[in-house]
């Protein structure tokens, strides 16, 4: 039961992930159960002379092995309470993911998550502009053109 040294203090400092986060909702019309796709791009703010600021392993003395600081990357629409997509990834110095998700006709507040699994306070909450989304394909076409197809 030692004390942390100012040592240890400043390497779990230094090592203590800031991840920039950039998205962009691909533009296109958003139809009911078309996939929508959000590109989202994360860095860490690393020292370019430092070699080992990309270095994802967490300082953590108290594991019982190497922890590599993973993120989870969700989209969500608190108001209904659904989980749209969700990837989990590991960012050495950036990193460009693509998130396909669908949602019904109507208008929706959706956000985005970021949210380590290894350091508290190091997650990121972000409001996407609302979600406009149109009315689908009419499913009584194609069953008509079926029934159509049938009689021939």
């Amino acid at each position: 039961d030692s004390l942390l040294s100012r040592r240890d203090v400043a390497a779990f400092v230094n090592s203590y992930p800031t991840l920039d986060v950039a998205h962009e909702l691909v533009k296109g019309d958003y139809t009911a159960g078309a996939p929508i796709t959000l590109q989202v791009s994360l860095s860490r703010d690393a020292d370019e002379d430092d070699d080992d600021s990309s270095d994802p392993t967490v300082i953590a003395p108290y594991f019982p092995g190497k922890k590599i600081a993973n993120w989870w990357i969700v989209i969500g629409e608190p108001k209904t309470r659904q989980l749209l997509a969700i990837k989990k990834v590991t960012v050495h110095r950036s990193l460009a993911v693509r998130l396909e998700f669908s949602l019904p006709q109507g208008q929706h507040a959706v956000k985005l998550y970021v949210i380590c699994d290894s350091y508290m306070g190091a997650d990121h909450d972000i409001d996407l502009d609302p979600i406009d989304v149109a009315e689908g394909e009419d499913s009584e076409s194609e069953e008509e053109s079926d029934e159509d197809a049938m009689e021939e």
